[in-house]
Order: structure tokens, then C-alpha cells, then sequence
């Protein structure tokens, strides 16, 4: 249990838990925090075939401007929060099993 707290992982999923209930009660109108923040998202929502993909999916209402979003943002940023949490985790793994040096 203790090693799931030390996890860059879990506490990068919590971060877009709270991101998404962010969104969902209405303080990111604009989705500023939960897409453009993201630099993975950012770059989705910029190409017109992922961007129509992306809203293509059940529409969920939330406290934004147009009232809805699509779930594929949400499981984006979950996805990406992740791939992130596990790319710091492994750097962090590398760094502590380097062997050291001795002279």
C-alpha cells in the first residue's frame, strides 16, 4: 500500500480525477485546465480527424459554455495523466537503481 502513495502514477490519476470534477461543476468554462493544459490533449484538439473522433463519443453535460463533451476527452486526460505518472515513475526507478560509482 505504501508504494501505491510513493507513485508518481496514482497521484497523476487523482490529479485528472479532480480535473474532471473540475470540469464537470463548471470551473473550466472554456476546458483551459482538463484540454489545453495537456500537451497531448492540446495537440489532439488541433488536428481535425482526432478532434472529430474525440467528440464523436457519448456526450456528457457538464458546467462548460456548450453544456456537453464528449467522455473520450475525460479518458484521454485519465490515459494521459498516466502515461505521464508512469514515465516519471521510471525515471525515478533508473535514477535510484543506477549503479554508483566508486573510485
Amino acid at each position: 500500500m505504501k508504494k501505491i502513495f510513493k507513485s508518481f502514477t496514482f497521484w497523476f490519476v487523482i490529479l485528472a480525477a479532480l480535473e474532471i470534477y473540475m470540469h464537470q461543476v463548471g470551473q473550466d468554462s472554456k476546458s483551459i485546465v482538463l484540454i489545453y493544459l495537456n500537451p497531448i490533449l492540446r495537440t489532439m484538439s488541433r488536428s481535425d480527424i482526432i478532434r472529430d473522433f474525440m467528440n464523436s463519443g457519448l456526450q456528457v453535460s457538464s458546467g462548460t459554455i456548450i453544456e456537453h463533451i464528449s467522455i473520450y476527452w475525460y479518458i484521454g486526460s485519465i490515459v494521459t495523466f498516466i502515461i505521464y505518472g508512469l514515465i516519471i515513475d521510471v525515471f525515478r526507478y533508473l535514477i535510484r537503481h543506477m549503479p554508483s560509482s566508486t573510485k
